[in-house]
């Protein structure tokens, strides 16, 4: 028996859909699993669709979709003295909130294979200067030494790092391009954080995009974010009324049965200065399951 207590991005998310990136299991086997009666919230069982709840505790009787039996893999990208580069499958936790009883996280794997990172940066998020929520894929940097911490961070601060993604979003995005300048803001529902005019209160927040390619009821983006804020993207996007596709969080009212298993949003570059030595920049292709669901859409004519 296993027990998740529900924290940070998993409030809001259907039961179903939560435990298969938990587990790594499929939501049809999930969905198994609960009509079996192997798994329970708060002590009671509840159909796939329900809506977690932050503090929600959720056991799982079976071992089979026990959380730990995944192995995650730190797929290195590059790595010097002073940081490393990594490429972070969908899923993975960046580092764990506090009383999170699901075991491994990226910070965890980053103190494993470099122990030095473990005394670089905050106690609880070792050698992290930025993060990726754990729905989303791609590339990422951690610092090996507090003196590229402290660098790194101020990079982030000041706008110098470049951060291009690749995300589907609902409906048809009408301009070719353009620019979304809203503050972001703490929701009053749930973890959810809102994205709210100039004139109101929030932190000033920039996301640029370009369409990539249209597709019947999607349209596929590259994403610029020029600021760093908690789900900015998925904020972002979610006020325009183009969510990302299959965001358990920003859900789309326009939403079909035809959705990804997981939030369609992969870092695809990241480029910043390597502590004054040069520029360095990376590129990471899209994953094959969100390349998978690509090939189902219906291109717009």
């Amino acid at each position: 028996m296993v027990k998740i207590k529900v924290t940070g991005d998993g409030a809001g998310e259907r039961l179903d859909v939560f435990l298969a990136t938990q587990t790594g299991k499929t939501r049809s086997q999930i969905q198994k699993a609960n009509s079996k009666g192997l798994i329970l919230v708060n002590d009671k069982n509840k159909n796939d669709h329900y809506k977690l709840k932050n503090d929600d505790v959720i056991v799982i009787k079976k071992e089979i979709i026990v959380k730990e039996k995944i192995k995650w893999k730190l797929d290195i990208v590059f790595k010097n003295s002073d940081l490393v580069v990594i490429d972070k499958p969908a899923g993975l936790i960046v580092h764990p909130p506090q009383d999170d009883f699901t075991g491994t996280s990226l910070a965890d794997l980053l103190v494993k294979k470099f122990p030095e990172i473990k005394k670089v940066g905050e106690k609880n998020r070792p050698g992290i200067v930025h993060r990726l929520d754990k729905g989303v894929s791609g590339l990422m940097m951690a610092a090996r030494t507090n003196g590229a911490y402290n660098f790194l961070k101020k990079e982030f601060a000041s706008g110098g790092v470049k951060k291009i993604y690749t995300g589907l979003v609902h409906g048809k995005v009408k301009d070719d391009s353009g620019e979304i300048c809203l503050k972001i803001a703490r929701s009053t529902h749930g973890k959810r954080m809102a994205a709210r005019p100039q004139s109101q209160e929030g932190k000033e927040a920039t996301t640029l995009f370009r369409v990539k390619k249209r597709f019947t009821n999607y349209t596929l983006l590259e994403i610029e974010i020029k600021t760093g804020r908690t789900h900015q993207i998925r904020a972002h996007f979610h006020a325009l009324g183009h969510a990302i596709a299959g965001d358990p969080l920003y859900k789309a009212k326009q939403a079909g049965k035809n959705i990804p298993d997981r939030i369609f949003l992969h870092s695809t570059r990241l480029g910043f200065n390597d502590l004054g030595r040069g520029w360095l920049e990376f590129e990471s292709p899209l994953p094959q399951d969100l390349e998978d669901f690509l090939k189902t859409l219906k291109p717009q004519k």
